[in-house]
């Protein structure tokens, strides 16, 4: 690889005042600062695996989302090779910064995959027009995968018009590979599962690589996707892998609204609030009895829990800034310890009910406003989880449906049609106080 002269992540954090910035489980929770996380060596990748039928050996751990190109630079140079983005990250400005990036590098060294996002067919016209936007954002001459972002139906798996796009973009040397992510629903409810839409994939023969959500909590369906893959050489990516980091009692703050509003607020409405708090409660109380007071300690073994399974390829992750590469990039070829295991069962059991599991949509069919819970729970994820809050905002605020200021006032038909016990209402609420910062 022909590496630059890089930015001394290192020298930065020591002179920083800034600790690791983490999702606390409780209040008052110390977690260590950057200083103390950060070794003397440089923390490199240290394992590699090969992305099914493309051939080509990944980084485990790999970079997504939108970063800073100094962050992409560092993490470039520390091994990582594997870079997942989308025309839509950013609206275009996350492949601008591959771009400003790579140029760098030795292109052959990187494997670099981006989505195309499209409902009810696209053309192939079309298709080929907007792939050439992404080549000439990224300042390359080829893609190594084009997924189709978030495909919603197994119909659209079979989308004429991308799969004559993708086929003279292979002939011409622009696209190498094709691919497919699914998360659930994009603009509304979901239309079909996770697990029905990537195995249509599987079925058709015409993909060779995934990303999809597979975690300790939500397993059972990643691990049907990921074994049907492995039996068709198919490459396997995730996302979402780190489930819950963290929770909030809304009940302050809606009473504090509502004082100065003027209003009373309504008593189905103090209800659902309480019936949260008692549950956020026992849970604060849960983590406290059994030590779990670590979020960083459970968001390492909630990664070597995925990649210990040996049909994951790599876990893409969002880097927030240079505090987060060293103790990401520490993960890379570390085995999951019997630790590792016990803090995630003790962790599911106290905090799996505030959970939404991503690509569910479970819940949705029930709910009498069609308010797409799924979507909102994701969009909220971004919000608190990644630090995407202005982008999770404008995502939220472009929805054409209903959306949760309805749930205040709701009896939680949601909340009675999940399957894991999820308190989906109260969640619902909160993500639309977050997401309107009201």
């Amino acid at each position: 690889m022909n590496k630059t002269k890089g930015v001394n992540r290192r020298d930065f954090l020591r002179n920083t005042t800034t600790g690791i910035v983490g999702a606390g489980l409780l209040s008052g929770v110390n977690l260590l600062s950057a200083q103390e996380t950060i070794a003397d060596a440089p923390v490199k990748i240290k394992a590699y695996r090969t992305l099914g039928r493309t051939g080509f050996k990944v980084s485990d751990i790999s970079v997504g989302g939108n970063p800073n190109p100094a962050v992409l630079k560092a993490l470039l140079e520390a091994g990582v090779n594997y870079i997942d983005s989308a025309e839509s990250y950013g609206r275009g400005e996350a492949e601008r910064t591959i771009g400003k990036v790579v140029k760098d590098f030795d292109r052959k060294s990187l494997f670099i995959t981006t989505k195309l996002n499209f409902r009810g067919g696209s053309t192939k016209e079309s298709i080929l027009e907007r792939t050439q936007k992404c080549l000439e954002r990224m300042q390359t001459d080829y893609i190594d995968c084009m997924m189709i972002h978030s495909c919603q139906t197994a119909e659209e798996v079979k989308s004429e018009g991308f799969h004559a796009a993708m086929k003279q973009l292979k002939s011409e040397g622009k696209v190498r590979f094709v691919g497919i992510s699914n998360h659930g629903g994009t603009y509304g409810p979901v239309d079909e599962s996770m697990e029905k839409v990537l195995l249509a994939a599987v079925e058709d023969g015409r993909f060779d690589v995934m990303l999809l959500v597979y975690n300790y909590i939500q397993q059972e369906a990643g691990e049907r996707v990921l074994k049907a893959c492995a039996e068709k050489n198919i490459g396997c990516t995730l996302m979402k892998t780190k489930p819950v980091d963290k929770y909030f009692l809304m009940k302050g703050m809606v009473e504090e609204r509502a004082k100065k509003e003027g209003k009373e607020i309504p008593e189905g409405t103090k209800k659902m609030m309480e019936a949260f708090k008692e549950r956020a409660d026992r849970a604060n109380e849960f983590m406290k009895k059994n030590n779990i007071t670590d979020p960083r300690a459970i968001r390492d073994a909630a990664v070597r829990f995925v990649l210990k399974n040996p049909n994951v390829h790599t876990v893409c992750t969002n880097f927030q800034s240079f505090e987060d590469i060293d103790p990401y990039l520490a993960l890379s070829g570390s085995p999951m310890t019997a630790a590792d295991k016990k803090k995630l069962s003790l962790y599911l059991e106290g905090c799996g009910s505030f959970y939404c599991r991503h690509a569910c949509g479970e819940c949705e069919s029930r709910c009498p406003h069609g308010v797409p819970v799924n979507t909102i729970m994701r969009y909220n994820f971004y919000f608190e989880s990644q630090g995407r809050e202005k982008e999770a905002m404008e995502k939220y605020a472009a929805l054409s449906t209903p959306i949760a200021d309805l749930c205040e006032t709701c009896t939680g038909h949601c909340q009675s049609a999940c399957p894991h016990n999820v308190h989906i209402h109260g969640l619902l609420t909160h993500a639309h106080r977050n997401l309107t910062l009201a």
